[in-house]
């Protein structure tokens, strides 16, 4: 039997948790979002944001680029919000306008208002699995979340990442070897025979490429713990990068589209807000 690792409850869960941690600050806590209101996903994510974060009592403060955006006009906007006291964190939503240097954008905000954890100082901590407080970037950290509700075991398993993006992949994979799994981390340039080997292999499978049922059940080892960070539209209906269908009786867990990572990654993205506002009120 297939477990359905149920996103939406544990980000329910977790929403709680941050809305009593925001009653018990003296300060009140707002998250800045910057964003490219030409882009559909992009306008329909803050908006999502923007709810979910009023229902635990974040303030939030969408900030539309200008359609004439530059890396350095983005830069210069992120500088002014790091110096205004009155914003707790800062949320870059991805992806920005043509031509600008997203990376660069990322490490502009200041490691105390990152909120996203994609700035090069924290994803450095990550990397580093640094003893100070620090964010991790919400899609993966909501991903070990989930992972340690259900009580899934990770040390010493093999663990394939699929996807090497600096908001899912790198961090999935910094998380994962930080605990103690065994991490491949394969992408594009992977050749089609060799990550079928790996998926083979894979005790925990975590894979966002943005391609609707990318993989089916035959492709993974039997008890495979299966992550499925995609979000796809196929005539009207989300489906996620893993054919749902065919992996129930082979993977052991599995996480649904919708209701499953998507939650999850909100809920995480409030948690970091919070966590901000606590260690420098």
């Amino acid at each position: 039997m297939t477990e359905i690792l149920d996103g939406a409850a544990v980000a329910k869960m977790t929403n709680t948790k941050t809305a009593e941690r925001v009653s018990n600050l003296k300060q009140p806590v707002t998250l800045a979002v910057v964003y490219d209101p030409e882009n559909d996903g992009s306008r329909l994510y803050v908006n999502m944001k923007s709810k979910k974060a009023a229902t635990v009592g974040i303030a939030t403060m969408d900030i539309p680029t200008d359609a004439t955006a530059t890396t350095e006009s983005v830069i210069k906007l992120i500088e002014k919000l790091n110096a205004d006291e009155h914003i707790t964190g800062i949320l870059v939503q991805s992806p920005l306008a043509k031509g600008v240097k997203e990376r660069e954008v990322f490490s502009a905000v200041a490691p105390h208002k990152d909120a996203d954890g994609l700035g090069a100082t924290v994803q450095g901590m990550l990397f580093g699995d640094a003893l100070q407080d620090y964010t991790v970037a919400a899609t993966p950290q909501g991903v070990m979340t989930l992972l340690q509700h259900y009580g899934i075991d990770i040390a010493g398993k093999s663990a394939l990442v699929i996807g090497r993006s600096q908001l899912f992949g790198r961090p999935m994979f910094a998380l994962l070897t930080n605990a103690d799994a065994t991490v491949t981390l394969a992408h594009r340039y992977t050749p089609e025979a060799v990550l079928k080997a790996q998926l083979k292999t894979a005790d925990i499978v975590v894979v966002g490429v943005g391609q609707p049922n990318f993989l089916k059940g035959s492709d993974l080892k039997s008890g495979a713990v299966v992550i499925d960070v995609g979000m796809n539209y196929v005539d009207g209906v989300a489906v996620g990068d893993i054919d749902f269908k065919s992996a129930q009786g082979v993977a052991s867990y599995i996480t649904p589209v919708p209701g499953g990572v998507g939650p999850m990654t909100i809920a995480t993205l409030l948690e970091n807000t919070v966590t901000l506002a606590e260690n420098y009120q």
